[in-house]
């Protein structure tokens, strides 16, 4: 299943399109078929029933963001995500936008603990919802600057909020939070504290600093939270009376381009982002279920080494043990390709067995010449020359099978194939690439070990 399918198309047709034509000339869309292919990918990638439980366990978090996602397709949202240093007004700038105090605010830092939502109201047919999220300069916020960035990754538009000139920590946080799938604003709030000619100033050095990042029409003002301005008046005796006047709400310019934002690119802009995150999540989905497979190879190998040494090392029938021992092998096979989904029946286990030790035969007679004298001299040795060469012989068994489990380990990871290698190739490989005196060691301990226990 290819979650990015048909994203390419999506993103050529998103990026094609230019801000700046007028809405005759701009090419037409198809957000609803872009949508429900998304939704598709979406929930296929949740309701997989070959990912195992616990993958799912330990994806947790991702899985509930996916279904997030698919809540978020359906009902046509757009998430609208504010971003920025504490204090830089991104509460109060909501609020005004929302036209109502649906977010805490207050004088002191930090006042945004945790990400909040609430729905704004509905463009054409679309349903706004904005995000406010932490700070992500406070002092020992570094859970906070996570969830920032967090909600970031997955916004359709980001607003990200000052109150002055950029400084570098902001222009570096803003640099990690851009993409090109996702629409950033600046947002230059607290506007009424300047003049006119500082908020050209302010401007144009904006637009310098982000050149490489935002889009100039992307750079607006606001004053979502105005202090009043005190008018002193001054009598005919010279007394002077201080009067404060109240200064209007104004985030008009806020509104106008999260508008034509969505006028242009909302439901295909909403669908790509949903399909990118998808992707990512896919991705470690596999990674996850690549590394527990692996973890149940290793151990479905390991184990069945050691019951093959310590099987071989225990026989003291010369030769014979060899052919019980190969027996294993074929079992073991067979749990290898449970392991990865791709179950066997016996022959088919047996004729795999049979291909990887022809392999091996040709790569190591001599390792096979040694068991076979090992297996012989069992029974010319009596007491510790029995449980050397027992002991030596059963290491040797125990290599065999790793490197055959490890073998067929490679067949099940390229699903039932050898692949353009073939083979002999991939058992060259595996054999060059294992520490042999290493696992020789290991065997031999282990194999020691039991014998002595018995």
């Amino acid at each position: 299943m290819d979650l990015l399918q048909p994203l390419q198309k999506i993103w050529q047709k998103w990026r094609s399109k230019s801000p700046d034509l007028k809405p005759s000339e701009r090419q037409p869309t198809k957000p609803t078929n872009a949508t429900d292919k998304t939704l598709d990918s979406l929930n296929d990638l949740l309701h997989d029933e070959h990912i195992p439980a616990a993958v799912r366990s330990q994806l947790q978090d991702e899985y509930q963001q996916v279904q997030q996602l698919i809540e978020k397709l359906e009902k046509s949202q757009v998430h609208i995500v504010v971003f920025g240093k504490v204090s830089s007004g991104k509460s109060s700038l909501l609020n005004a936008l929302l036209g109502k105090q649906a977010f805490s605010t207050s004088p002191l830092h930090g006042e945004t603990k945790k990400q909040e939502n609430s729905q704004w109201s509905q463009y054409q047919d679309q349903h706004m919802v904005v995000i406010d999220t932490p700070g992500t300069d406070e002092v020992s916020g570094e859970h906070r600057q996570k969830m920032a960035h967090n909600a970031a990754e997955i916004a359709d538009i980001i607003l990200f909020v000052v109150d002055g000139d950029l400084t570098a920590s902001q222009l570096k946080q803003l640099k990690s939070i851009a993409q090109p799938n996702t629409q950033i604003v600046l947002v230059l709030n607290k506007a009424d504290l300047y003049t006119d000619e500082e908020l050209r100033d302010l401007k144009k050095s904006l637009t310098e600093k982000t050149a490489d990042i935002i889009n100039p029409k992307n750079i607006v003002t606001a004053s979502a939270a105005p202090l009043p301005q005190v008018l002193v008046i001054v009598d005919k005796n010279g007394k002077e009376t201080r009067e404060k006047i109240k200064v209007e709400v104004d985030v008009s310019q806020v509104k106008e381009r999260i508008w034509k934002i969505l006028e242009k690119d909302g439901k295909t802009l909403t669908a790509l982002n949903a399909s990118i995150f998808a992707g990512e999540i896919s991705q470690k989905i596999a990674t996850k279920i690549t590394k527990l497979r692996a973890n149940a190879a290793e151990k479905v190998v390991t184990t069945y080494s050691i019951a093959k040494g310590v099987g071989v090392a225990f026989n003291p029938i010369p030769v014979a043990d060899l052919l019980i021992a190969a027996g294993l092998d074929v079992t073991m096979i067979r749990k290898l390709s449970q392991v990865y989904g791709l179950p066997i029946v016996g022959k088919e286990a047996t004729k795999l067995t049979i291909t990887i030790m022809a392999q091996l035969v040709a790569l190591m007679g001599a390792v096979w010449g040694i068991n076979l004298l090992s297996s012989a001299l069992k029974t010319v040795s009596a007491g510790l020359s029995t449980t050397v060469t027992a002991g030596a012989q059963g290491a040797l068994a125990y290599y065999a099978t790793y490197l055959v489990g490890k073998i067929a380990e490679q067949y099940f990871i390229q699903g039932k194939s050898w692949g353009k290698k073939g083979p002999k190739q991939v058992a060259k490989e595996i054999v060059k690439n294992l520490d042999k005196d290493s696992i020789l060691l290991e065997a031999r301990t282990k194999i020691l070990e039991r014998i002595k226990s018995k």
